[in-house]
């Protein structure tokens, strides 16, 4: 049904509604690889839609995908716009500051983001608005992922804006 909607206009995949969500949103959102994986494929020649953001937050498919824990959905994503990863929302998160805000049954941080390649982009330590890193977060949201938390890239003494590091140094000695 998709393929053929988009074969009728494949504009369509661009259109967004009154919120600023695309159907790439939709279907992130909808955690649906095998709609994303089509409206990716009918869009192959014109990535831009990867690249769109939602009015007001500026939060992409793959911040909404990477939050909710879809592997699937963020290996598409990234397998079609390397550079997607790179784009921030409006308080300066990254696809690695959204993992770190949900608890995921698995350990989505290590097993997807930095198994595939994205600690040598710096994004693990890049930091948001609020001056705090993905590991920051990871603490504060109480997310469980030792892979992450022991990885070298990570940088464990990494302080925000109010110089906080505590919470991090108590996770970092809970697997040690």
């Amino acid at each position: 049904m998709t393929k053929k909607i988009l074969g009728w206009n494949p504009m369509l995949i661009k259109e967004v509604d009154e919120n600023g969500w695309s159907p790439l949103h939709c279907v992130a959102y909808m955690r649906d690889a095998t709609i994303t994986k089509q409206l990716l494929d009918e869009s192959s020649q014109d990535k831009s839609v990867i690249y769109l953001g939602i009015k007001n937050s500026n939060r992409t498919a793959l911040h909404i995908a990477s939050y909710n824990g879809c592997m699937d959905i963020v290996k598409l994503l990234l397998s079609h716009a390397p550079d997607c990863c790179e784009q921030v929302d409006e308080n300066g998160n990254n696809v690695f500051h959204f993992a770190m805000m949900k608890k995921h049954p698995s350990h989505f941080g290590s097993e997807v983001l930095i198994k595939d390649g994205l600690r040598v982009r710096g994004l693990v330590n890049e930091k948001d608005a609020q001056g705090d890193t993905p590991i920051h977060l990871l603490a504060s949201f109480g997310v469980n992922d030792v892979d992450f938390i022991l990885d070298e890239t990570v940088d464990k003494m990494e302080r925000n804006k109010e110089k906080l590091k505590t919470e991090i140094n108590k996770e970092i000695n809970r697997y040690q």
